[in-house]
């Protein structure tokens, strides 16, 4: 056990000797949870989407385009200003504005006659997205126009009729009525085409409490094993630089044998690798509020999965022929465990049949067990579980290893 310890304490003096790696595996959580938070942030306010309006037609329907800048939830994006030509040009000459949009002469005769009409869109030129945004927006609503008439050409050709060339007044009350109930009657012929509705949205904004969405519970575990699996994939290549600088033939001629060397470089792995966590749970307690009293259990159990992580991987180093080829082996087993296992996507994004199998990989039943730890109800049943299921394995594959330490690759 002294002999572990002492070799622990080796691995530790190393690697502090390169204190970048450190910095960079221990840092990541950090990197990674910034990039989260600024994306995940949804604080700041939708850009707005400034639209002057030249009317040349002073009609009911030409006032109605001006007014849906003001209208319910648009009117907190898009803002439309009716002016004259002159000012509308001013406005996109001066930056003010990211696209001029004028109706001509004859729009409502034109709409409710289904003729022709032209609407003219200037855009801002020294902008793209926003009057490209405004382009395709338009053509939306002329897509809705030519269908409206599709579906509803026949009420709409009674209020042209109804309303008389210039007229700036809606058409009369009783006609109104008669349209309306002509245009229930169309409904109801498409129910079954409209409804139920053949997509339907479902955006993670509040959950199902009514409580706001955090997004940092659902990547901090995540990007937290993340970095424990790039750090262990790290740690577990140094079996490599101990064979080639000579030292590991002279440490396993030493009476305490292969077993109390290799618990040592898992002992200064797991201490490395707490460092990192502890950086990725403070980064939680201070931008996702994790409760502060979930630390330390958080802490012990993801220290405890990443020194079962690093066993199976120091298992592959020994497995291979080369150094390079070890790299290579490891590289192929963690990128893999980090695309399923919950540890670059969240299971709440994967697919059903994803879930299943990440679930039961050493990091998914680890990210599993620090979610419920750092957000949810801990189950002790559960945590005991999930470390038979993560520890055995790891015990099993340890013993292994230390015979082929022992053994073809100490010789080789």
């Amino acid at each position: 056990m002294r002999f572990a310890g002492i070799a622990a304490l080796k691995d530790l003096r190393r690697r502090l000797a390169d204190p970048l790696a450190l910095l960079t595996w221990m840092g990541m959580p950090i990197v990674i949870g910034g990039l989260m938070g600024l994306i995940g942030g949804g604080g700041a306010a939708p850009p707005t989407v400034r639209v002057p309006l030249v009317d040349l037609d002073q009609t009911f329907m030409s006032r109605l385009v001006g007014m849906a800048g003001s209208a319910g939830p648009v009117g907190e994006f898009l803002e439309i200003e009716t002016v004259t030509e002159e000012v509308g040009r001013r406005k996109i000459d001066d930056g003010d504005a990211n696209a001029l949009l004028i109706l001509p002469r004859g729009f409502q005769e034109g709409f409710l006659r289904e003729q022709p009409t032209t609407l003219t869109l200037i855009k801002n030129p020294s902008q793209r997205i926003m009057p490209g945004i405004i382009e395709e927006g338009l053509r939306v609503v002329v897509e809705a126009a030519f269908y409206a008439q599709r579906l509803f050409g026949e009420p709409i050709r009674q209020i042209a009729d109804s309303v008389p060339a210039g007229a700036t007044a809606g058409p009369p009350d009783a006609l109104v009525a008669s349209i309306s109930q002509s245009i229930n009657q169309r409904l109801r012929t498409l129910q079954t085409t409209l409804g139920p509705p053949v997509l339907s949205l479902n955006t993670p904004s509040q959950a199902a409490d009514g409580e706001t969405f955090n997004f940092g519970a659902i990547f901090l575990p995540s990007l937290l094993f993340m970095a424990l699996m790039f750090t262990a994939q790290g740690v577990s290549n140094d079996i490599w630089i101990e064979k080639t600088m000579g030292t590991l033939r002279r440490t396993l001629s030493a009476p305490q044998g292969a077993g109390a060397f290799l618990a040592g470089k898992i002992a200064a792995g797991a201490v490395i690798m707490s460092a990192a966590v502890l950086v990725a749970i403070a980064l939680g307690v201070v931008a996702f509020d994790v409760p502060l009293a979930r630390a330390p259990l958080a802490l012990a159990w993801a220290t405890f999965a990443g020194a079962a992580i690093l066993c199976y991987l120091i298992a592959l180093q020994l497995v291979a022929s080369t150094a390079r080829g070890g790299q290579l082996l490891s590289m192929m087993v963690v990128f893999p465990l980090i695309m399923i296992g919950g540890s670059f996507f969240p299971f709440e994004a994967m697919p059903p049949w994803m879930q299943n199998i990440g679930r039961w990989t050493p990091n998914g039943l680890a990210v599993i067990q620090v979610k419920q730890i750092l957000f949810g109800a801990i189950d002790t049943g559960a945590i005991l579980l999930g470390a038979l299921g993560i520890g055995v394995p790891a015990v099993a594959v340890f013993f292994l290893s230390v015979r082929r330490l022992k053994g073809a690759f100490a010789t080789s």
